[in-house]
């Protein structure tokens, strides 16, 4: 039984002092130079901190900022509809069908905008960012890998 005591500890201890963070340094890697490949996506616009700091009297501006990050993800919308499976491409069907259902979404947020009033403001905001965030994760998630 303390034989199993001691490998126990002896597995957990190389574990943790094995498994750690390590920088290679040029004697590690013999001289060797990484080959490694690095793939990068387009980024997908996040909300602006400012839209979300805008106040009622600035409702305007905000409606504006967001047709804006709308635009922009509209773009990327067109780039993944053109590499759809069902083209021949990498991007799920079902994932470009969630997004058309999410930008329908932004639309129907964004056109509360001019319903709003003092008292439903924040609600209203939150509501619209929330929409559009959303609909840029689901841009972002559907992007080929």
């Amino acid at each position: 039984m303390h034989h199993l005591a001691i490998t126990a500890a002896a597995v957990l201890l190389t574990t943790l002092l094995g498994c750690g963070e390590r920088k290679n340094t040029s004697s590690e890697t013999a001289g060797v130079s990484d080959t490694s490949l690095s793939i990068s996506t387009p980024s997908v616009p996040e909300a602006p901190v400012e839209a979300r700091d805008f106040g009622f009297d600035e409702r305007q501006g905000f409606a504006a900022s967001i047709r804006q990050q709308l635009s922009d993800l509209d773009t990327q919308i067109q780039q993944l509809a053109a590499e759809a499976k069902s083209k021949g491409g990498a991007v799920s069907d079902r994932k470009l069908a969630r997004i058309r259902d999410l930008r329908k979404g932004a639309d129907r947020s964004l056109s509360s905008i001019d319903k709003a009033t003092a008292d439903t403001w924040e609600n209203v905001k939150g509501r619209v960012n929330r929409s559009v965030e959303d609909l840029a994760e689901a841009v972002e998630g559907a992007m080929p890998k």
